[in-house]
């Protein structure tokens, strides 16, 4: 059995270099350690935002597609995006992404900001690149290896905050990354629509890569969830300015 490793919120907070105070404001709203809510408790490695209550609009039925598209600011970094899943397309959508990986025709991925500095020896254990829309649930839409879509669609995210996966220590690894709020989507699409907003969170304007994504999602009867998810790993310290890292001593 996988030993779920938890990090404290003082410990996460350290690595993304703000208080919990300063989290809240970048967020735009009041953010708490998930241990401190009743339904998360036993939960870790994430912040619950507005007590968990998203509060994004589910359209009027429609197709599956962005409500509010990819976009950049500063000219340099992604924005974020919304997105609807109509329930009734999921399954083609899941057909079709199955169908492109036994192929091997998902198109390649392009760069996202950040990611040509980052490029280094060990890159790959510690850094995905990160989709702000998962291509599993038609994110990939607005890629397709063209660099400028991928500097709106993607974002250099670590492999601990995005698949859970730790570097060299299985027991360090993630239960909560954002592969399980994705799995929670997938699943709740076999029954409900759903409209999802995912937006990087920085610093200030110098970072180049996100100190974390802010995820929430919603159904026509009940917010799924409204959460903070760290841009960190626990083994490394990430200067997200300046788009390097050093191991955490």
């Amino acid at each position: 059995m996988k030993k779920k490793f938890s990090m404290s919120e003082q410990e996460i907070l350290d690595l993304i270099h703000i208080s919990i105070d300063q989290l809240s404001k970048l967020v735009e709203v009041r953010v708490l350690y998930c241990t401190n809510i009743a339904e998360c408790q036993n939960e870790s490695n994430y912040f619950v935002v507005n007590n968990n209550i998203s509060v994004i609009d589910l359209p009027d039925e429609c197709e599956t597609g962005y409500i509010v598209p990819h976009s950049l600011e500063l000219g340099k970094r992604p924005k974020g995006a919304t997105f609807y899943f109509n329930k009734n397309d999921y399954k083609d959508i899941k057909n079709q992404k199955e169908s492109m990986d036994k192929k091997e025709k998902r198109p390649s991925l392009g760069k996202p900001a950040g990611w040509d500095k980052i490029n280094k020896k060990d890159y790959e254990v510690y850094f995905h690149r990160g989709h702000i829309i998962a291509y599993s649930l038609g994110g990939d839409k607005e890629i397709k290896g063209h660099d400028y879509k991928a500097l709106k669609s993607l974002f250099t995210q670590t492999a601990w905050s995005n698949m859970g996966k730790a570097n060299k220590k299985k027991e360090d690894e993630n239960k909560f990354s954002q592969w399980h709020f994705k799995k929670i989507i997938k699943d709740t699409l076999v029954t409900d629509s759903i409209c999802m907003a995912s937006r990087p969170i920085y610093r200030n304007k110098a970072d180049v890569i996100p100190i974390g994504v802010h995820l929430q999602a919603v159904t026509k009867e009940r917010s799924l969830f409204n959460v903070f998810l760290p841009n960190i790993d626990p083994n490394i310290v990430i200067d997200y300015k300046k788009c390097t890292f050093k191991p955490k001593k």
